[in-house]
Formats: C-alpha cells, structure tokens, sequence
C-alpha cells in the first residue's frame, strides 16, 4: 500500500512541475492542442492466490499533450488457478478493471519512461472446489501501480517493459483475503497509436 501512495504522489508532483512551466494566459489557449487516441494490448505475470500465471489485458483511450493519458484498462487471468487446499481448492477465474491514468516522461525520445496508475472493481470465480456453497462477496476493489521504459520502435507503436503492484481492498470471497491478490507483476506492452510527433507539429 505505501508502495501504491508513493507512486501516485510522485505522478502528480511530476504533473504539477511540467503544468508550472507553461504560463496560463487564456481559456481556450490553454486547452489541449494534441489529441490522440491509443490501444495498448498488455500482458502480466504475476501471483495470484499463491500461484504464478499469466495475464493479459487491454487499455485504450486517449492521449492529451503526448504525455498525458486518460482511458479504461481490463485484465484478466489468462490460465485458470489451481487453488491450495487450505483456500478450498478448485481453480479459479479473476478479472478486474477500471479507470486507467497515464503519465509519460520525456515522449518524444527514443526510450523514455511512463507513469501508469489504475483503480476500479474486480471479481472472482472458484469451479470444483472443497467448498460446495459460495461465501462472501465475489467483487473487490483495487489499486495498481507501476513504471514501464518505453522504446518508440514505430511511428504508430511503442514497446513497454516494467513492473506493477497491485493493492486490492475487500477480498471476502469464500477462503481468499486480500493478501492472496496482492503482487508485484512483470508487465511487457505494445502500445498502438498516432506518435509521429515531429511531422504532426
């Protein structure tokens, strides 16, 4: 969790720094002259639940200025679960998603860094397991962090590789606790868009 904080105060002081810098003079100047839309097909690894497995997921929505990014993010476990006996067993199914926000550092260099944060619900499924009557609240909260170096491999693609951690919050489903969702993740991306700045000025 301080992990999380740490990461979304550092994205926000970053943001606040570089908005210092251009001076304010008139509503409608000020409004974004650079907008762009953007699909990022992702893919994790990670733990869940004590189990390692792949994940992949999608974020798409638009980037405003080249260096700020706004959308939706889904993300879903690819291989189902095998549970340990003391979580009851059985395999499990886990998908969540949300709101997604995005910082990028210096985009129009070659490698540069990028900010991503996201936050929304989730939900669990557990098929063949000890536990014959479902308990609790399938649904959950979630928080999830990261910092990915980007490469501009293409005028409409950038190649991202980094790390995430993922906070979850009222994980009450059958055995899990939310510790068992809690991880780091390695995360590699492929983000598809119109990133031709120096022809677009």
């Amino acid at each position: 969790m301080r992990i999380s904080i740490a990461m979304i105060v550092f994205l926000f002081s970053v943001i606040q720094v570089n908005g210092q810098k251009q001076k304010k003079t008139h509503l409608f100047t000020d409004m974004p002259k650079d907008l762009s839309f953007f699909v990022n097909p992702t893919f994790q690894f990670s733990a869940i639940a004590q189990q390692y497995c792949s994940t992949p997921g999608i974020r798409a929505g638009v980037i405003i200025n080249k260096r700020l990014i706004i959308g939706g993010v889904y993300n879903y476990n690819f291989n189902e679960i095998t549970l340990p006996e003391a979580k009851g067993g059985g395999q499990l199914r886990m998908q969540w998603g949300g709101l997604h926000v995005e910082y990028t550092l210096w985009p129009e260099q070659f490698v540069h860094l990028t900010i991503p944060v996201s936050a929304g619900m989730g939900q669990l499924k557990t098929t063949g397991g000890t536990i014959e009557t479902m308990t609790g609240d399938p649904n959950f909260l979630f928080a999830e962090t990261g910092l990915m170096i980007e490469f501009n491999i293409w005028k409409h693609a950038k190649l991202g590789l980094g790390g995430s951690h993922r906070y979850t919050k009222n994980v009450t489903y059958n055995s899990l606790t939310s510790s068992d969702l809690i991880a780091f993740a390695f995360v590699a991306s492929v983000k598809f868009g119109f990133f031709d700045y120096n022809r677009r000025r």
